[in-house]
């Protein structure tokens, strides 16, 4: 499956998950998923702008490939059955159809592919202004933190919404920086010393 994903996001801190979880999301129940991330062993993907990975959601697999476009993010979808252990490599066998063919459009080698690490997050969600707001507080690499998403159809419409939102519970507009990248930063502290840091 093939989509375009349009969504804001802004990282939150512990006081302002608090607010908004109270405000917003107080009955909601959450749901737990964990985002295993995959590259190249000299981080291809990374390089081309390209994220992969397997989200995990109580059994379910689905594999997914992002490709940032100039208002959003395409997606390409689909359900795989892999072993999740870190530093696991990863099959062409394994991998959609479809997420193989864009990935050798990039000319990434996909005989390279192995599992990196992974995120887990506690999700919550509830329809607001024509979209989803998402409210997510992330665990990975003994790190936690809080994160704010909505998912819209217009991307205009979309982020006027957002702003208010913000502006409304007193929360300062932060860089958007996807959890993938957190991750990697986070790894590259780790790793300071080794060949990943030399790689990004």
């Amino acid at each position: 499956m093939k989509e375009l994903e349009i969504e804001f996001k802004n990282l939150l801190t512990g006081e302002e998950y608090g607010r908004l979880h109270e405000a917003l999301f107080k009955n909601t129940q959450p749901v737990v998923q964990t985002n295993f991330y995959i590259d190249t062993p000299d981080f291809s993907l990374k390089h081309n702008r390209l994220l992969l990975r397997i989200r995990d959601m109580g059994g379910q697999q689905v594999m997914t490939l992002k490709e940032p476009t100039v208002k959003g993010v395409m997606e390409y979808h689909g359900e795989v059955e892999s072993d999740l252990n870190f530093d696991h490599n990863i099959r062409k066998d394994e991998i959609p159809e479809l997420i193989c063919g864009e990935l050798e459009r990039f000319g990434i080698d996909t005989a390279q592919l192995k599992i990196y690490g992974a995120l887990s997050t506690e999700r919550r969600e509830t329809a607001y202004k024509d979209g989803l707001l998402v409210l997510d507080k992330n665990s990975y690499l003994d790190t936690e933190d809080f994160e704010l998403e909505f998912e819209v159809d217009n991307y205009d419409k979309g982020e006027t919404h957002f702003l208010n939102l913000l502006e409304e519970y007193g929360i300062e507009r932060r860089r958007e920086v996807t959890k993938v990248a957190r991750f990697y930063n986070k790894l590259n502290d780790i790793r300071s010393g080794d060949n990943y840091a030399n790689s990004i």
